[in-house]
């Protein structure tokens, strides 16, 4: 702790000092004693003096005690509460008591403050929902990693650029809160957008608090199509398994002890019994999908994972584009499915007109950004992406894109396909979070 040590001894003192040869020279007279006038005179000048001088000591120490009173308010503007004043007495005792009892008081708000601030950054990053904050000239001045993911950039890239160039300025305007479907990079929607308004050191600012509300709308669609699932799988299941056994049966049969002039009913039995089985493991593969299990997380080497999905690829060579070595915490089994899953559909697209594919990575704050990029001829109708038994391939299950879906929000990722800028093909970007 710092002190500041003002001259100590009363300002008394020095008055009483200064008064004391006036005072003795008007005693004198009443007291009997005679001066010749001239020696009087000098006397008198000398007293005189003698006031002067310990008046201008008298206004030094205030002068000092000014400056040392300037000099501590200063550093309180600073932000400097460490100084304190020790002063044993005189006029300005009760000034340096005040002034140490402020600076102790301010000290302890500043602690608070800060120790509230770093509580606030902790709770932000760990919030799932965007959070962005806008000055009064329309400008990012803050925001949490959900937000940088959302935005698909750092927070030293994003802040200071103008709302405008963000596509949030039509946000600021609205009415909150309220349903947006705009596109990021991070997802395209729908979004739920609450608006609060408050002060920043004095100045209005403005804070967006953005949920994605497709997934909660997409696990309602998954709970749908669960039971859905469990209700078809159990209904055909317990029809295909006779209707399996009896046609096999039938053949033998009729292989055994029917003339071959009835060929054509045993190829008929003989499709019942292919397609019974078809569409069993049909249903068995969607029932699979309605009982995914949560991710057992732990720590994987994401970039190693990739290189080993690309080596399983034999069509074609999918060229993959190395990224700084990154480390997450997921479940390396469902991940490795789901992106088998989204490079298997890449090439799929790649060989339609003889493209490539290539795979990258980056790291993007707190999260890690996949991109699997091919050239394909496009998305014609994005729509029915993630819709379970939706196909455009021949001998499709329509299950591929959906589960990589589920396994990526599963580690509270996100995926998305749209068409390339400026070029054929699509890109499917994954974005995960580093832990």
């Amino acid at each position: 702790m710092n002190l500041f040590r003002p001259a100590n001894g009363s300002d008394w003192t020095l008055g009483i000092l200064g008064v004391l040869p006036a005072l003795i020279l008007a005693g004198l007279p009443l007291a009997g004693v005679e001066f010749p006038r001239g020696l009087h005179v000098l006397l008198l000048a000398l007293a005189v003096l003698w006031f002067a001088v310990f008046l201008g000591m008298a206004v030094s120490r205030r002068t000092r005690r000014l400056r040392i009173l300037a000099s501590l308010l200063q550093a309180l503007r600073e932000g400097d509460y460490s100084l304190r004043a020790r002063g044993r007495g005189g006029a300005f005792k009760e000034v340096w008591r005040e002034f140490n009892a402020l600076a102790a008081r301010l000290g302890g708000e500043q602690r608070l403050g800060i120790e509230t601030d770093a509580l606030l950054v902790q709770l932000l990053a760990a919030l799932e929902f965007a959070v962005l904050v806008v000055d009064g000239q329309d400008r990012l001045v803050d925001l949490n990693p959900a937000a940088e993911q959302l935005l698909g950039d750092v927070a030293t890239v994003l802040v200071g650029r103008p709302a405008s160039e963000l596509k949030l300025a039509d946000w600021l305007t609205r009415s909150s809160p309220f349903i947006d479907s705009q596109d990021f990079s991070g997802g395209s929607g729908p979004w739920e957008v609450r608006r609060l308004t408050f002060r920043r050191q004095g100045r209005p600012h403005r804070l967006l608090v953005v949920t994605d509300v497709s997934r909660a709308l997409r696990e309602e669609e998954r709970r749908a199509w669960r039971r859905l699932i469990r209700v078809l799988g159990h209904e055909i299941n317990n029809s295909l398994g006779p209707i399996q056994s009896t046609a096999n049966v039938l053949r033998e049969k009729i292989v055994k002890q029917v003339a071959p002039d009835i060929h054509e009913l045993q190829e008929g039995l003989l499709l019942i019994e292919r397609r019974s089985q078809a569409l069993g493991a049909f249903i068995r593969r969607y029932a699979d999908l309605a009982r995914l299990p949560p991710p057992q997380r732990n720590p994987l080497d994401l970039s190693a994972l990739l290189g080993r999905v690309a080596s399983l690829e034999t069509r074609l060579v999918v060229q993959v584009e190395s990224g700084t070595p990154v480390v997450i915490d997921g479940d390396e089994a469902q991940l490795e499915q789901a992106f088998i899953n989204l490079v298997r559909n890449a090439v799929d697209a790649a060989q339609e007109t003889h493209g490539s594919v290539r795979l990258r990575w980056q790291m993007l704050g707190t999260s890690v950004r996949v991109e699997i990029e091919d050239d394909g001829p496009g998305i014609q109708n994005t729509e029915n992406l993630f819709v379970p038994f939706f196909t455009t391939k021949p001998g499709g299950t329509g299950i591929g894109l959906v589960l990589a879906r589920q396994i990526i929000e599963a580690h509270n990722g996100t995926v998305r396909l749209r068409n390339r800028r400026g070029a054929r093909g699509v890109s499917a970007l994954v974005t995960l979070r580093r832990n």
